[in-house]
């Protein structure tokens, strides 16, 4: 229960941050829910991923989204195919989370400029790469590693709490 809600409250702080911090570069703001969802599917792994990437794009949908449930939909997606193929990984390696919220960051970027303006015709694609993508993904790696070093050992802490607390680990 203690996860649940210290999950949600970091999911939420940075809610406000993002939208309410200018952290701005050039104009372009780091997309800090991709780097939390991405590093909890990490750390919890693939279900706990998706629902956490599902609540912060529902947040961001229901305050700021032009389609409700794009961004609860792309972010459930990070979430659950950034903790699928990681479970005999070693958290404690940041190379993985950085090449992967790279990865993640240029990929929802770019599905969303598919799913939010293709459809309504502006095909100006390389512009948006070299303007918006390009950039949010260089900023969003270059911000990551204090991000999860912060979330891996709220996690450690969290998990040495749950052993301790549950009476199978307690002989």
């Amino acid at each position: 229960m203690a996860r649940f809600f210290i999950v949600i409250t970091i999911v939420l702080i940075n809610f406000i941050l993002q939208t309410t911090w200018p952290m701005q570069i050039f104009g372009i703001s780091p997309n800090t829910a991709i780097i939390i969802v991405v590093s909890f599917a990490i750390l919890r792994h693939e279900v706990e991923g998706a629902m956490i990437g599902f609540f912060a794009g529902l947040l961001q949908d229901v305050f700021f989204g032009v389609i409700i449930g794009l961004n609860a939909f792309l972010y459930m997606l990070i979430g659950f195919f950034s903790g699928k193929p990681f479970k005999e990984f070693y958290v404690e390696n940041y190379l993985l989370p950085i090449a992967l919220i790279g990865i993640t960051t240029f990929l929802f970027n770019f599905a969303y400029y598919l799913l939010n303006f293709l459809f309504r015709a502006r095909l100006d694609i390389f512009s948006y790469v070299w303007s918006i993508i390009l950039p949010s993904t260089l900023y969003n790696i270059a911000i990551t590693l204090p991000i999860y070093v912060f979330i891996y050992r709220i996690n450690s802490r969290l998990e040495s709490h749950e052993k301790h607390s549950r009476k199978i680990f307690n002989r």
